[in-house]
């Protein structure tokens, strides 16, 4: 009788193991894709960081919503879905990047963020995350240093190439910027330290990954530019007063050219 109890209770636990064995592979295949794919962006339970904080999400939007949204963000935005529209606007129109998931891997992902919401909550704390996730020395000489290696006059550490090859800013440079990717002048009033460095260290956008491929910007690099972002964001008005100055002189100018033209030539006349 005994023996048979033993039975019953293995190949219950079997039938047990089975069922549960496709959604744990779902929630581990999840992580790595979270890991590699969204984590740059978004964090599950720390607070917003480029993007929402994606904890409970899945109890505001059912799965076909977040397949779509998290497939094609842009194409749901297109089709005028109000609350894909309302994302967009709530994070500074910072768009997401497409994906080839397919419909198993973003529930594994959806999975993973059910996982990780279950593991705080038996925790009984959410553990505070500082506003920025790294202490940023803000300084004269870190701009600097920033802007030295945004345009290539200093060398990454790691052999990364300078930020102008794709990006500029609005800082009246002769040297100008790239136009590939995005102006970055308001790159820290939109996404602060804390997404500014996310985004460096692990890219969510293709063409950025692949160019900091096995060139890791450090620490102290980071700093640099995120003080240079810092002092072009709150010193944009004043990169613009010299264009302004020069076209009120330019105005004066030709205001004078004009009357002296009037006063001096007009009484020069042939009658």
């Amino acid at each position: 009788m005994q023996t048979d109890l033993t039975k019953i209770s293995l190949f219950a636990l079997c039938l047990f193991l089975y069922s549960v064995s496709p959604v744990l592979r779902a929630q581990d295949g999840g992580e790595k894709i979270f890991e590699s794919n969204c984590s740059a962006c978004h964090t599950i339970g720390g607070g917003r960081l480029v993007g929402p904080d994606l904890s409970g999400v899945y109890r505001i939007r059912n799965n076909e919503w977040l397949i779509s949204f998290i497939r094609s963000s842009q194409q749901l935005i297109k089709s005028g879905d109000s609350a894909a529209v309302a994302i967009y606007e709530e994070y500074n129109r910072v768009p997401m990047p497409d994906n080839r998931l397919s419909d198993a891997q973003i529930l594994g992902v959806i999975d993973y963020i059910k996982a990780s919401d279950s593991d705080v909550q038996a925790a009984g704390a959410v553990p505070e995350i500082p506003e920025d996730s790294l202490a940023v020395i803000y300084s004269t000489e870190y701009a600097a240093a920033g802007r030295a290696l945004f345009y290539g006059h200093s060398a990454f550490a790691n052999g990364a190439a300078p930020c102008l090859s794709c990006h500029n800013i609005s800082d009246q440079s002769f040297l100008g910027g790239g136009r590939m990717a995005r102006d970055l002048t308001a790159s820290y009033g939109n996404l602060g330290a804390a997404g500014i460095t996310a985004i460096v260290r692990n890219s969510p956008f293709p063409a950025m990954k692949t160019a900091l491929s096995g060139h890791d910007i450090n620490d102290d690099e980071i700093q640099a530019l995120i003080s240079l972002l810092k002092a072009a964001g709150e010193q944009t008005y004043r990169t613009r007063q010299p264009g302004l100055i020069f076209f009120s002189l330019g105005l004066i100018v030709a205001l004078i050219l004009i009357a002296h033209l009037y006063i001096f030539y007009d009484g020069r006349r042939i009658p």
